[in-house]
């Protein structure tokens, strides 16, 4: 089964068994990567903790109303986007706020040298590049790569066209190319960089 099947079956597991068990599954699968993306617009890992704790105890009190939901990834992160940006209307009463001023260093996840496919020194020239590419960029690459979001789900969530990402995301994978074309073997920076839509 497939990480999303398995989250859908929780999430469905959560909305018509009232099961427990599977509501703190689907808590410990997807709470690090809200937590950072939360933290990337609130701009504070303790307030991301708090505000990803929200969504799922919402979550928890509306279950019975959630059986409709046909991808709980896309609704949990559109729900965590929401209340990041609310929570910060509130702190910051005047100010609109948007995702063109996200927080890049709240959405680092440890490069993936530790799947072997990259040395530790390759994985920081990926992550250099990645940080100087522009925000937006950056967010569409990581929830793609890092998040395993599709095209479409990346789309829903940040509310733009599928093109869009797709054009982001050339961009992405263009510039980190660049950056590590000497460390690694085309066929391996491929793999890496492969792009999944």
């Amino acid at each position: 089964m497939g990480e999303n099947e398995q989250i859908k079956s929780l999430f469905q597991r959560v909305c018509y068994d009232d099961s427990i068990q599977a509501y703190n599954e689907l808590y410990i699968a997807l709470c690090t990567r809200l937590i950072h993306f939360s933290a990337s617009i609130v701009s504070s890992f303790h307030l991301a903790e708090e505000i990803v704790s929200d969504v799922f105890i919402s979550l928890w009190q509306k279950r019975r109303d959630m059986s409709h939901v046909e991808n709980p990834v896309v609704y949990l992160y559109v729900s965590t986007k929401n209340l990041s940006l609310n929570t910060l209307q509130q702190q910051k009463r005047h100010q609109h706020h948007s995702l063109d001023a996200l927080n890049a260093d709240m959405l680092v996840i440890a490069p993936e040298a530790e799947s072997g496919m990259v040395s530790a020194e390759v994985s920081q020239k990926i992550e250099r590049a990645i940080r100087s590419l522009p925000t937006r960029c950056q967010l569409i690459f990581r929830l793609i790569k890092q998040d395993r979001l599709s095209y479409r789900e990346v789309a829903t969530l940040l509310n733009i066209s599928t093109k869009t990402v797709d054009a982001q995301l050339t961009i992405a994978v263009k510039k980190i190319s660049q950056a590590i074309r000497f460390d690694l073997s085309d066929e391996t920076a491929q793999t890496y960089l492969r792009q999944d839509s």
